[in-house]
């Protein structure tokens, strides 16, 4: 029995190819034929309820590659924290961190200090070069 899905203006969930999208989003990561899975929430409202982002992350890490990546709030009110999220081997993990600014500002500061405690991972070192490189101010 097929369902129809109830019309929504923005998905927290969707494709984006490189090809297609790469210049947009800024990411030069693979070929042009390559698709990335985005996880983005872009409500209408000052609170967001991070639980279901994660419930979506645990119910899809059995199926997606070892990832690492950063959700953070870009002015919504309370946004002085940013969420470290991993999924390895089909399972995910998160911590939440406290920042002192604004969260968008103060996440190039975050990510050169978790890498001074994570010398022995090249990947987060190279991420943390590049975000700092795009610092503001």
């Amino acid at each position: 029995m097929a369902t129809e899905l109830p019309r929504q203006r923005t998905w927290p969930v969707h494709l984006l190819n490189q090809a297609v999208d790469g210049g947009i989003w800024e990411f030069g990561l693979g070929p042009p034929e390559a698709d990335y899975l985005c996880l983005e929430q872009l409500p209408d409202v000052c609170y967001i309820d991070m639980r279901d982002l994660y419930r979506l992350i645990d119910l899809l890490a059995p199926a997606l590659e070892d990832a690492h990546f950063f959700v953070h709030s870009m002015g919504d009110g309370l946004d002085q924290w940013v969420d470290e999220a991993r999924i390895h081997d089909g399972r995910s993990s998160f911590a939440r961190w406290a920042v002192e600014g604004e969260a968008w500002a103060e996440f190039p500061l975050l990510c050169a200090e978790l890498g001074d405690s994570r010398a022995g991972d090249e990947a987060f070192g190279r991420f943390a070069t590049l975000v700092g490189d795009r610092r503001v101010g």
